[in-house]
């Protein structure tokens, strides 16, 4: 927002210089982005008065004026303006002036006639709009002064921005409110404004959208001027905040949307047909034909004004073409409206944004509503004349939301500023912030004002008031805390930094996505878990905590897909975020390490067969970053069916009994949702379970003795896991130096009752001997001995 320094001073006359000032506001907890110094592009312009205008012999559009500038002789100046006539006071650019886009005024013969200088319009001067109107002033005005004098235009234009949760930054009135506070003085309530009500007349309002629109005022002004010229103490301001029509309804909307952050529609009147305004939901491809004959499809999201045969406007006065101020316009319907913040998001996808969205997006006090009203009303009488009617006022609950109580304690604001504050300056501040408060010993009970409905808890209070005290006067004393969490983050960087050394060899990119994704993308994902949706969203698409890594990666994957490329290995770590079941409110974060794999495996080459990466070259990545953290021996993968995963090809990771993880390919059902390819898999551990767990390597001689190995075939059922078999043999030999490894697995339709073939080697080892025959065959046939008695295993020969 843009206003300048003399406007907001008008609300605020305190002896501050500009740049105090600008200080004062950033204080307040809204950024001054700049301050600018109005510099007029014209010089040798004075205030003059036509003595004398003749229409020209020949050509009729112009005339020939004589004009006194306060010198012995007057001016001879050829001018074709429209509203040029004898007695006005006028803008004369001297010869020798400078006016817009360093235009030199010199004498010039126009139609035979000589020309002595310039009557200038506001354009001409490089201020305000174009206009073919020459500049007159009010008939007190002294012959012969600096036009620049005249006008006034020597001024600091602020442009400030503020947060979403600060809508009282969006206008003169709520800056003024932070500014009084920080000099310990209250702004003074508003004055009452009261339209006179000439005829009783009412536009007939049926609110349907109940729920998207719940407060509703609104009245006929008849009999209105449109063509009238915006007053100049007006046209200054709107111009300085870049906010100047041609239009002059439409400046005094905008010059009360400034002023006190209340933006209001204006309709055409005579348009609303059976005088009966209704507010609904839109429906699916109904359109609304703008002013430049644009055509707009809405559908069921979208709020909208109408009559019961079109549509007559959106919030934001975004006008149909029926609705539409125009020269002819002699009666128009103002209103003022409380609408859902979260139905601009859905007239925003539709539309570019404007002023009025921006507030309704911010978020508007309901109780400045009527007051707004009743002011355009009064600056609309006194501008373009007319009459107005009466006020009608719909109401879907019989009061208007008022903020909740919160009980601030004492100790606790003590506590958390970390300096001792006296309870009567605590006071001081929450009175000049308009709260209303209850101070008992220990503690205030206080209700927020009706413009800072982002106020919601003890804390944001406490904010509020050192934002007014100031963070200069709080001492830089250092907290003083015992926290047990060096050892954690060290050892937080130290498994992150191994995991993608491992991976980086392994030809992964890592990527680093933002915590906020898409909640329709992690919904196709985790069907039923809750969503942590973010109050004020950046984008419809970041407004949700992500509670996987997954949906990053998902993203990029389909990101390079779109761009050609045929293998994918990405990997990210990062937090995650859940809802603790024991309390609602409270958002839990823990370290996750996710990596996807999609595509080709390797590139294309003439000596190696294409082929496309499989759940096992994931699952042996995976191996690889475990076994440098633990044992393998402590990791199990079972299979297990997992929302978002196929359902054949799909696992849940233990670790010690803890499911740390999953690993799986995209369930085919989501590729094209997900624009993934059938050769996309993943895996996410979670981090936590290793943080007090350091491996330690164990160095040993080479055995000088020999190996000695032996295989066996043996037949299982089909649906028995091969990990388990292999688990058991491990256990069997766990005293012994023995490596088993699985090196076969056969089964075709010829073998009976669904079995099949594992091929087991074993591979014995002795550091202090050679290790003999028999005791070796005695070993693997006690061994095949367990397999039989637990899995009814069959021997192959």
């Amino acid at each position: 927002m843009k206003f300048s320094e003399k406007w907001l001073r008008e609300w605020i006359n305190i002896k501050i210089d500009s740049n105090i000032l600008c200080e004062q506001i950033s204080s307040s907890g809204i950024e001054v982005e700049y301050i600018k110094k109005f510099k007029p592009r014209f010089t040798g312009v004075v205030v003059g008065k036509i003595v004398e205008c003749i229409v020209h012999s020949v050509f009729n559009d112009y005339k020939i004026v004589k004009v006194d500038i306060g010198k012995k002789k007057l001016l001879n100046i050829v001018c074709k303006a429209l509203n040029c006539r004898h007695g006005i006071k006028v803008a004369v650019a001297t010869v020798g002036a400078i006016l817009k886009d360093n235009i030199f005024v010199k004498k010039k013969i126009i139609q035979n006639q000589l020309s002595e200088g310039m009557l200038c319009s506001f354009y001409e001067l490089g201020i305000f709009l174009q206009d073919n109107k020459i500049i007159e002033f009010p008939k007190e005005t002294l012959i012969g002064i600096n036009v620049n004098h005249c006008l006034s235009l020597e001024d600091n234009i602020i442009k400030i921005s503020t947060t979403s949760n600060r809508p009282d930054g969006l206008s003169i009135l709520g800056i003024s409110r932070n500014i009084a506070a920080i000099n310990n003085f209250k702004q003074p309530y508003l004055k009452n404004i009261s339209a006179p009500i000439h005829v009783q007349k009412k536009i007939n309002i049926n609110i349907e959208a109940q729920k998207a629109c719940t407060h509703f005022l609104g009245r006929i002004i008849q009999n209105i001027n449109v063509n009238v010229d915006t007053p100049l103490w007006m046209k200054k301001k709107l111009f300085f905040s870049d906010m100047l029509s041609d239009n002059v309804i439409t400046n005094i909307i905008n010059y009360i949307l400034i002023e006190i952050g209340q933006p209001l529609n204006i309709f055409n009147a005579d348009n609303i047909d059976d005088n009966k305004l209704i507010i609904r939901m839109a429906k699916n491809e109904e359109s609304i034909v703008l002013k430049n004959k644009s055509k707009i499809k809405l559908n069921e999201n979208i709020l909208v004004f109408a009559d019961k045969n079109k549509i007559l406007s959106l919030p934001g006065n975004i006008h149909s073409i029926f609705s539409e101020i125009n020269q002819k316009t002699k009666n128009i319907f103002l209103s003022v409206s409380l609408i859902d913040k979260q139905l601009i998001y859905f007239i925003l996808k539709k539309i570019d944004a404007n002023k009025i969205l921006e507030y309704y997006n911010y978020g508007v006090d309901a109780s400045l509503q009527k007051y707004a009203l009743e002011y355009a009303t009064k600056l609309i009488l006194n501008i373009c004349g007319g009459e107005s009617n009466l006020i009608n006022d719909f109401k879907i609950n019989s009061f208007l939301h008022q903020n909740n109580t919160i009980r601030l304690y004492y100790k606790k604001f003590q506590k958390i500023a970390g300096i001792d504050i006296k309870d009567t300056i605590i006071s001081n501040i929450l009175y000049n912030l308009d709260y209303k408060l209850d101070f008992q010993k220990y503690f205030w009970d206080v209700v927020p004002p009706s413009w800072r409905f982002d106020i919601l808890i003890e804390e944001d209070v406490i904010s509020d008031i050192l934002r007014i005290y100031g963070y200069n006067n709080i001492f830089l004393n250092p907290l003083k805390e015992d926290l047990n969490c060096h050892k954690k983050n060290e050892l937080t960087d130290f498994l992150l930094t191994k995991s993608a050394m491992i991976l980086i060899n392994k030809g992964y990119y890592e990527v680093i996505n933002y915590s906020f994704i898409d909640p329709q993308i992690e919904n196709l994902i985790f069907e039923n878990k809750k969503n942590i949706l973010i109050s004020n969203p950046i984008a419809k698409d970041m407004s949700c905590m992500r509670l996987s890594l997954w949906p990053g990666l998902l993203k990029n994957i389909s990101y390079n897909k779109n761009r050609q490329q045929k293998s994918i290995r990405i990997f990210e770590s990062g937090l995650c975020f859940s809802i603790n079941k024991k309390n609602n409110l409270e958002i839990k974060q823990d370290f996750f390490l996710a990596a996807a794999i999609s595509g080709n495996y390797f590139t294309e080459n003439w000596f190696l067969k294409m082929r496309k990466m499989d759940f096992y070259d994931l699952k042996g990545d995976l191996e690889l970053i475990l076994d440098s953290i633990c044992e393998l021996n402590h990791i199990e993968f079972r299979p297990e069916r997992i929302f978002g995963l196929h359902p054949e090809q799909s696992a849940s990771i233990y670790f010690k009994n803890n499911k740390i993880g999953r690993i799986g390919a995209i369930d085919p059902r989501l590729e094209k949702k997900l624009n993934v390819s059938s050769a996309t898999f993943l895996f996410e551990i979670s981090l936590k379970y290793f943080f007090n767990i350091i491996k330690q390597t164990k160095f040993q001689g080479v055995s000088k003795f020999p190996t000695i190995r032996r295989d066996i075939s043996v037949l299982i059922s089909d649906n028995i896991i091969v990990y388990d078999v292999i688990k058991t043999c491990k256990t069997f030999f766990m005293n012994q130096k023995v490596e088993i490894n699985l090196f076969d697995v056969y089964s075709y339709q010829e073998l009976l009752e669904k079995k099949k073939s594992l091929g087991i080697s074993f591979i014995f080892q002795n550091y202090k001997r050679t290790l003999q025959d028999n005791e070796i065959n005695l070993m693997i046939n006690d061994c095949i001995g367990v397999l039989q008695k637990k899995f009814q295993v069959m021997l192959r020969k």
